[in-house]
């Protein structure tokens, strides 16, 4: 990314599609289309369907493209309530798609040579209409992994709307795949030279090393994305923001979130770590977050992430190839 702007007063700009991995080009869903009944039955037995399979939380590639093999060469569904066929579109050349999990270990038919590699892996090397198929599927299934049974009674759901809800036969309520909301946000501060102006970066306790990265929390019931915002800022750094801008989003199918990008500006030098879930917080500013990157001194967020990109989109210009 490059910019001819002075960075530090232009105002941030929402983050391109294309600056993030896993929104790119999208596919056509055929919301409409999978509420008929029969939806799933007559792809399977069309040949040109074409199947995305799951092998645990790995997928078939060959190339920059996803494998994708006829309905026929795909053994059947296993019959598991958790790993149901899924419909799930069209892509842009009009081929019908379903999606079929198997465990791990499963050998599979007309997959022999293919490399198998998980999303992150593979979210920077695919073509961006398969990126956007395979974050779709890897979210649905691990939905269906995890909540096969009803949250009211814990009877086993029926799945319906071509694999896109379940319904308990018990008490007939629908439930619907799962999306978690969370923040995650660039903290500067107000310097008007952008020589002078700096971000603020954190190391989580999660983290080895001298990983250092944006901050980010989830959205609690009953707050907006800015309130959560200022909220984790003040909790993780101790320190409290305003300006907060919407920049864009990213889907995080790890297993469920979304991931709402901010900036935010912080009118105090003063920052100081939670001690329990950030254990490390440093300003940069342009020229030491880039000199200090590239000596290896810290470690900064690859390009699979948002926080990544919300980066570079402070920065102005492209990091350093690092990260994880």
């Amino acid at each position: 990314m490059t910019s001819s702007q002075d960075p530090s007063t232009a105002p941030a700009p929402r983050l391109r599609p294309a600056d993030l991995p896993f929104a790119g080009r999208p596919f056509e869903r055929g919301a409409v289309e999978r509420e008929r009944e029969d939806l799933v039955a007559r792809a399977v037995q069309d040949p040109d369907t074409r199947v995305l399979v799951l092998r645990g939380a790995h997928a078939p590639t060959n190339g920059d493209r996803l494998l994708l093999v006829p309905v026929s060469d795909v053994p059947p569904s296993t019959g598991d309530p958790a790993r149901p066929d899924v419909y799930l579109g069209r892509l842009s050349d009009g081929t019908s798609m379903l999606l079929r999990t198997f465990p791990s270990d499963t050998p599979l038919p007309g997959h022999d040579g293919a490399q198998w590699d998980g999303l992150r892996t593979l979210a920077t090397a695919l073509d961006p209409e398969h990126t956007a198929l395979l974050v779709t599927a890897q979210a649905v299934a691990l939905w269906h992994r995890d909540h096969p049974r009803c949250p009211r009674c814990g009877t086993l759901t029926d799945v319906i709307r071509s694999g896109w809800a379940r319904v308990c036969p018990q008490d007939e309520s629908l439930h619907f795949p799962r999306t978690d909301p969370a923040i995650i946000v660039a903290i500067v501060d107000d310097h008007p030279d952008p020589r002078e102006q700096r971000i603020l970066l954190g190391r989580s306790a999660l983290w080895q090393g001298n990983r250092f990265s944006t901050f980010a929390g989830f959205v609690e019931p009953g707050e907006s994305a800015e309130q959560a915002v200022v909220r984790e800022v003040r909790e993780e750094a101790g320190i409290t923001v305003d300006t907060v801008e919407y920049q864009g989003s990213q889907p995080w199918p790890f297993p469920r979130s979304l991931m709402l990008g901010f900036r935010a500006v912080a009118h105090t030098a003063h920052a100081v770590p939670d001690g329990e879930e950030i254990l490390d917080v440093r300003w940069f500013t342009r020229e030491e977050l880039m000199s200090q990157a590239a000596a290896g001194e810290i470690t900064l967020p690859g390009p699979v992430s948002i926080a990544h990109a919300l980066i570079v989109s402070w920065l102005g210009h492209d990091l350093p190839e690092s990260g994880w």
